[in-house]
């Protein structure tokens, strides 16, 4: 190879063991640190992310791949702590559970991700630990990955509210009540607060959302059971109960 070349790889690696170089003393000083994995369709970003992150204490990137099969074998064989997984260009539950097969105790960070509430919601469901909203920063990325190593999670207030309106709507229900099979989480969440006989304007209040989303979510509802009226998909609701 010419000089001035550089030679190209598929992998990206800054993090070589310590051992190699250095005495026991680093030895021990790498093992008390968070080993990060990073995970990115792009390889721009995952050399970006492990540059961003090489210098920062108590963190260690222990590799940076593609969620392709060798990627997902390279980190099953890194063992890390914290898997950073980039969502601009994957889906949350398919990507998380590919990751928990192949590192089961990892904890799950997500990045590039839309700081709406369902979406939030969304990579909860799936298994993830923590997330860093599209506009957040170098700063905001490295509190998430030694949160969520430490069982801990920091989220925007509006996000806290919203989990605290849908758990307000959870433990509200009766250990009893039925669901209707046909609709989503949040639909249902929408029938049961119907069926109290709240506004729309107190649907959306309630879980966080605007009343134009509680509207669709009532016309989807409709189409759904086939009916024509609010009343007509409450009555379906309370029947449930009694099959």
């Amino acid at each position: 190879m010419s000089q001035g070349q550089i030679e190209p790889t598929r992998g990206f690696r800054y993090n070589r063991p310590l051992a190699a170089a250095s005495g026991s003393n680093d030895q021990c000083a790498t093992a008390a640190k968070i080993k990060v994995a990073i995970v990115s369709a792009v390889r721009l970003v995952r050399e970006s992310l492990t540059l961003g992150l090489c210098d920062r204490d108590g963190i260690v990137v222990v590799d940076a791949v593609g969620l392709d099969p060798e990627g997902i074998a390279r980190i099953a064989a890194a063992t890390p702590d914290v898997v950073l997984v980039d969502l601009g260009h994957t889906e949350p539950a398919a990507t998380a559970s590919l990751l928990k097969v192949s590192c089961s105790k990892a904890k799950l960070v997500a990045f590039a991700l839309a700081e709406i509430d369902d979406h939030v919601f969304a990579c909860a469901a799936a298994g993830f630990s923590g997330y860093v909203p599209c506009e957040g920063g170098a700063d905001e990325l490295y509190r998430a990955l030694i949160d969520a190593a430490n069982g801990r999670m920091h989220c925007a207030p509006h996000i806290a509210a919203a989990m605290f309106g849908r758990l307000s709507v959870l433990l509200q229900q009766r250990s009893a009540l039925a669901v209707l099979p046909s609709l989503t989480v949040r639909e249902n969440e929408v029938m049961i607060l119907a069926e109290e006989g709240r506004s729309n304007k107190e649907i959306a209040r309630r879980l966080q959302i605007s009343g134009a989303t509680v509207k669709n979510h009532i016309h989807n509802i409709l189409q759904k059971l086939q009916v024509g009226r609010r009343g007509e998909a409450v009555a379906r609701l309370r029947a449930t109960r009694l099959i």
